[in-house]
């Protein structure tokens, strides 16, 4: 049935809460807690304003929300002791936070981070931190040992399968082929090369990836993607894993690995793909790599999907991307699959999540991604990465703001779920940002799911009036600010003009339930 959908804003008294952050370099604190109650909002000034929801104006289909497990995974997965009186082993609550629905945010796709084999080989590269060299499975060619190499990381992989229930997307990414493959031996660039990987070793690369991707799918994993070029713009010659690739020797490397994926039928009956070049940004030369793929006869119909991060990425450039792929290539999808703030100094705070709450709208919206996985799911403090910071001596953890805000998107915009119009009839007055889905949950029950991005420091206080009163019958409203954790903060019988306030400097979200 078609119908319009009216919200009347009613904006009302400023909260504001601050909390300080750890300083650049600083390990994180786990036992830290915040003690700031949240200051009562004034008698609210009633202003009329509007945000329409047009469920009959649909875009893209969501795939899912992730993290990568590069390289906390390989460490943290160790972790099987509680921290003092905590009730879980410190790499469960890891688990529950992240991929749990009941206990956590409810993510539904994991990057995992196939090594080079840098932790086996002596002088393998120039790496800032020993946590970023990374184990291979190859003990020798074409000989593997599943059963002790990256033990940890293959026990955060299988329990994160077990708790969503299988429901989960598996990436397999690399950020450089095997040092045995390399030009030089070692798991990074040469400064100056334009490639470490020689093209008579293409195939060896694609078949121990794929062989690695036959291994996982035999012990239930849901492998869906394979990714073997990561951000190929950069040299890569310190700091981690990693290697350059021009445009066309992306190209011929893809060739090779969807060949070797095509004589593989069992793989590709279990839905396994090979993915895309994941561009290090949207801008710049991004669509040299891409134009590279497509033009290839086979890899031109094989790719359907761009693969690409939004590091260094702003609108206009976003914009100009999208508007030439579709032109060049109509029909292709988006799947943003890297991205963090990039900033020194660890924040627990709001600040941090706001920034990327609003990368996170901006590339549903503006780009119609059908996937956002953010870069760590856990890091160990001094810089605005990991949703979760760790203290590697006390083998503790403790969530940022940012966990709880990708909350707000990951636990209730579910697989399946489609994105539909919202726009503001008054928005400078609202000033919201607003993005909404559509879809039908594990119930059987329709919902409507609104996320509200408030970073003003007024509290608003909205109405939904809807044509069709009977659709919805019931309403959640789930707040993350300096003072709540994805909290639910109302909820009950959904009637017309029935009140929901989005706290101030809130990210926030309504669901409206037939049930």
């Amino acid at each position: 049935m078609k119908f319009k959908k009216y919200v009347f804003g009613v904006l009302a008294g400023a909260l504001l809460v601050l909390c300080a952050c750890t300083g650049p370099g600083q390990e994180a604190d786990p036992t830290a807690t915040p003690t700031q109650e949240p200051t009562p909002s004034p008698t609210p000034i009633v202003y009329y304003s509007k945000i329409k929801v047009d469920e009959t104006k649909t875009h893209q289909t969501w795939e899912s929300f992730g993290v990568s497990g590069c390289w906390w995974a390989q460490y943290v997965g160790g972790w099987d002791q509680p921290y003092k009186n905590r009730e879980l082993a410190t790499r469960e609550e890891i688990v529950q936070y992240l991929y749990s629905m009941e206990n956590g945010i409810g993510l539904t796709s994991y990057r995992y981070n196939l090594g080079a084999g840098s932790v086996e080989k002596e002088n393998s590269g120039n790496f800032w931190y020993p946590e970023r060299r990374a184990e291979c499975f190859e003990i020798s060619a074409g000989k593997y040992d599943f059963e002790n190499k990256d033990v940890n990381a293959q026990w955060m992989l299988n329990r994160i399968v077990e708790v969503t229930e299988g429901e989960v997307d598996v990436v397999l990414f690399s950020n450089s082929p095997l040092c045995r493959l390399t030009t030089n031996g070692k798991a990074q660039m040469t400064s100056g090369e334009t490639n470490n990987l020689p093209k008579e070793n293409y195939d060896d690369f694609a078949k121990y990836v794929l062989d690695v991707a036959e291994y996982f799918v035999s012990q239930g994993i849901p492998v869906t993607d394979l990714s073997p070029i990561n951000e190929p713009q950069w040299e890569w010659a310190d700091g981690q894993e990693g290697c350059h690739y021009e445009p066309k020797q992306c190209a011929e490397l893809l060739r090779v690995f969807v060949d070797e994926l095509n004589r593989r039928p069992n793989l590709v009956n279990a839905g396994v793909k090979i993915s895309a070049v994941e561009s290090a940004y949207w801008g710049g030369d991004a669509l040299e790599y891409y134009k590279a793929i497509m033009d290839d006869e086979v890899l031109g119909d094989y790719f359907k999907v761009f693969d690409c991060h939004s590091y260094a990425s702003n609108l206009a450039g976003k914009l100009h991307f999208k508007e030439v792929a579709e032109a060049r290539w109509p029909g292709v999808e988006f799947r943003m699959t890297e991205w963090c703030e990039m900033v020194n100094g660890s924040d627990y705070t709001m600040d941090s999540a706001f920034v990327m709450a609003n990368v996170i709208m901006q590339d549903i919206k503006e780009l119609d991604v059908t996937a956002w996985q953010y870069w760590v799911g856990v890091a160990n403090g001094g810089y605005r990465d990991g949703l979760i910071y760790v203290n590697t001596s006390a083998r503790a953890c403790r969530p940022a703001k940012r966990l709880w805000a990708m909350g707000n998107f990951s636990k209730f915009i579910r697989p399946g779920y489609v994105r539909v119009d919202t726009s503001h009839k008054y928005k400078d007055l609202l000033n919201l940002d607003t993005v909404a889905f559509t879809g039908t949950n594990k119930d059987g029950q329709d919902e409507l799911v609104i996320v509200i991005i408030n970073k003003e420091k007024e509290a608003k206080t909205i109405q939904m009036g809807l044509e069709d009163f009977g659709k919805y019958t019931s309403y959640e409203v789930y707040t993350t600010n300096e003072s709540r954790d994805l909290e639910m903060t109302a909820g009950g019988e959904f009637e017309q003009y029935t009140p929901m306030t989005i706290e101030a400097e809130s990210i926030v979200t309504i669901r409206l339930i037939n049930k």
